[in-house]
């Protein structure tokens, strides 16, 4: 099997990624609403619809303002808003289409930064494209994708500031003020697409003041001088956010990272991590929910990541080049990135979506250990056996595909907004803990679990539950998945004296409480 050979199938597989992300369109309803849209996904379109309806960044109709979004991503997504007038069945198309779009402009920019981290180990062109292949068919990265959040824009971002990077150094003393400065604004709109990218930043403005240190020779003032102007100029693409968040709700960090951080206990998330970070070393190989904390999937998988990080890690710095601080600064945002939302986040359901923008670099890591192994053990054939893995690896990645069209394959909520449409007047007020889809389709819906509500999020904070803020509020039904029936178990007077059970369906993951004397 040629390597030309391998590069073909990639083509082919990314052409046929692309439709399978845009499949939905030609579908219609209810595959356009439901196949790849996440809950918080709608959180943000709801946001994005808002916008560009004239209601501002907000939620509940326009009555309740909001951060619980990351900003960039949000103003993107206005697009097909703006062009429908606000349709929300049809700018859904748009939002598919441009999701997909940029997913393939990260997989083009990940190539591109392959391509140089390849180039000192083997500079077959097949190795690239590959990775990119990987990366793009990955079931787990296609869907995270297309979930109608930032984390394809992220990846991009964060994609585009590495493969600049490495032009900056490159060029060297001779990198003009403009290359600096552009490196100094991609990092602002890295942070944009989700503020967690001050990682990124860290690592990259950090190796680049080694850099110039140990590379171009440079003194402790003179190399720090060098980065101060693109430092700041990226500060100030994020400062009207920065200032935004702190002005109006109190914080620099937008209440939805605030709000999955209540009840947070330190370590939570770290069995997860070996599991998480282990899909994005073998993007074809999603491990079973079942599995993630087992014991020998936790020992057996951190011991196969540390060795594939410590040789990738030591080869790449071995073999010299710029490229070797690039993905240094890469390595930077994954420790800090694992170890943030590994010890000091909740939301642990969360976590794979979290590291998502990191996957290129495991991608990479493995790809380039693999072929440093065939190499010392069968070095006649390495070519050729990883040629065929890598054919395996992308045709099982494309057999995973059919999940979300098998029958039974549900988004897990629209139970509760087929119930709210068929049953409650468009005029009345409902509420839930998880408003994202049901307050994207029912436009008088409040938010409860303070993602999108800082008024919300104040009575978590501050007593821990939502009760009194439902019972004080315009809300007339309560609907949520079934463990919302507790609620009106809970030794709390005033809401069982507000609020009763109407609808109490497991078997649907469905429960409706209304407010009691309500006419509606």
């Amino acid at each position: 099997m040629s390597q030309s050979f391998l590069i073909r199938l990639v083509l082919i597989l990314l052409v046929l990624a692309t439709l399978y992300r845009i499949l939905p369109v030609f579908m219609g309803q209810p595959y356009l609403s439901e196949v790849f849209m996440t809950e918080d996904g709608y959180l943000m379109l709801t946001v994005a619809r808002n916008i560009a309806t004239g209601l501002g960044m907000s939620v509940s109709e326009g009555t309740i303002d909001t951060n619980g979004v990351q900003p960039l991503a949000t103003y993107i997504f206005t697009l097909p808003y703006l062009i429908t007038g606000g349709d929300k069945v049809s700018s859904l198309i748009g939002i598919h289409l441009i999701s997909a779009a940029i997913a393939l402009a990260a997989a083009l920019t990940l190539r591109a930064l392959a391509v140089r981290s390849f180039a000192r180990q083997d500079d077959n062109p097949a190795w690239p494209w590959l990775v990119a292949g990987l990366w793009f068919t990955g079931p787990l990265l296609l869907r995270h994708t297309m979930n109608g959040l930032e984390t394809g824009l992220y990846t991009l971002a964060t994609l585009v500031v590495l493969v600049w990077f490495t032009r900056v150094l490159d060029k060297g003393e001779a990198a003009r003020l403009s290359d600096r400065m552009i490196l100094g604004a991609l990092c602002g709109l890295a942070f944009l697409s989700r503020n967690d990218a001050v990682f990124l930043c860290i690592g990259v403005f950090g190796f680049w003041f080694l850099f110039n240190l140990a590379n171009l020779r440079m003194g402790l003032i003179a190399s720090f001088a060098r980065i101060v102007p693109p430092g700041i100029l990226s500060l100030v693409f994020a400062a009207p956010w920065l200032i935004n968040n702190q002005i109006l709700f109190g914080s620099i960090v937008p209440i939805s990272g605030t709000a999955q951080s209540l009840g947070a206990h330190f370590g939570q998330n770290l069995p997860l991590l070996p599991s998480k970070l282990f899909e994005y070393h073998f993007p074809m190989l999603p491990v079973p929910t079942s599995l993630e904390t087992n014991p020998l999937v936790i020992i057996s998988g951190s011991a196969l990541i540390m060795v594939i990080l410590s040789v990738f890690a030591w080869r790449t710095w071995q073999r010299g080049g710029v490229i070797r601080y690039v993905l240094a600064a890469y390595a930077v945002q994954a420790l800090l990135l694992s170890l943030y939302y590994g010890l000091l986040f909740g939301a642990p359901h969360f976590l794979s979506r979290y590291l998502a923008p990191i996957a290129p670099l495991m991608i990479i890591a493995t790809a380039s250990v693999l072929l440093d192994l065939l190499r010392w053990v069968v070095p006649a054939h390495a070519a050729r056996l990883a040629t065929g893995f890598g054919m395996m690896a992308l045709l099982l990645s494309t057999a995973l595909w059919v999940r979300p069209f098998l029958p039974g394959f549900t988004q897990g909520h629209f139970q509760v907004v087929s119930w709210i449409e068929e049953n409650v007047p468009d005029e009345v007020w409902v509420g839930a803990v998880q408003t994202g889809t049901l307050g994207y389709w029912h436009d008088r819906t409040i938010n409860l679990d303070g993602k999108v509500n800082p008024e919300a999020l104040a009575e978590l904070r501050a007593k821990g539950q939502a009760l009194e803020y439902a019972v004080k509020s315009k809300i007339v039904y309560l609907a949520d998945w079934n463990g919302l029936t507790g609620w009106a178990e809970l030794p709390d007077g005033d809401f069982n004296q507000n609020f009763e059970v109407i609808v109490d369906q497991p078997e649907v993951n469905l429960a409706v409480l209304r407010r009691i004397g309500a006419t509606q």
